[in-house]
């Protein structure tokens, strides 16, 4: 379907090149949130959730009749932003105005005889997280890492998601938002 911009809308049917539906992939969104001195926030899961104790980029499912824009932004303020409602408002007008949307993928990770299909949505947003409250039922800590420690993070596997050797094409694309937040800090010096 596409609405009146004929923009893809995503209603339970998660549409790429391929087709592919939520009875077999499930729809995901991960984000690479970037601070002011340029470094990426890594999440460690909290015990209480499916994938406990992982560390994981800001990320989560598409739920409902979501675009994954909607899921990434409201998964953002879920896992950082547990304080006040003006808190979150605050933070979720932030994310609209500063989200990037990068690539979708399709993963198929084996897990203990498992095979689980996934479409995700990628994305970058710069931040400024003065007031992080991180909510203990999804996170147990978060950690600020140099870019280049972020990819390290997923090629070596110690992420949620397995790494994909298509994620490189993501890393240059994070990596050209990246200095194009720098530039920008440089200018408004």
């Amino acid at each position: 379907e596409r609405n009146i911009r004929g923009e893809k809308v995503y209603t339970g049917i998660i549409e790429t090149k391929k087709e592919l539906t939520q009875d077999n992939y499930l729809g995901g969104v991960s984000c690479f949130i970037i601070n002011d001195e340029g470094k990426v926030l890594i999440e460690k899961r909290a015990n209480t959730k499916i994938n406990s104790g992982e560390i994981d980029l800001c990320s989560g499912h598409i739920d409902g009749e979501e675009t994954p824009t909607q899921a990434m932004i409201r998964e953002y303020v879920e896992e950082l932003h547990n304080g006040s409602s003006e808190e979150k408002e605050k933070a979720r007008n932030e994310a609209i105005q500063n989200i990037c949307k990068l690539d979708e993928l399709d993963l198929i990770f084996h897990n203990r005889g498992n095979t689980r299909k996934f479409f995700i949505q990628f994305y970058t947003m710069k931040t400024k997280l003065e007031n992080v409250t991180i909510q203990p039922e999804e996170i147990d800590s978060i950690e600020w890492v140099n870019l280049d420690e972020a990819f390290d993070l997923i090629r070596q596997g110690k992420t949620k998601f397995p790494y994909d050797e298509r994620y490189e094409k993501i890393f240059e694309k994070v990596s050209e938002h990246y200095k194009g937040i720098k530039e920008e800090k440089v200018l408004n010096k």
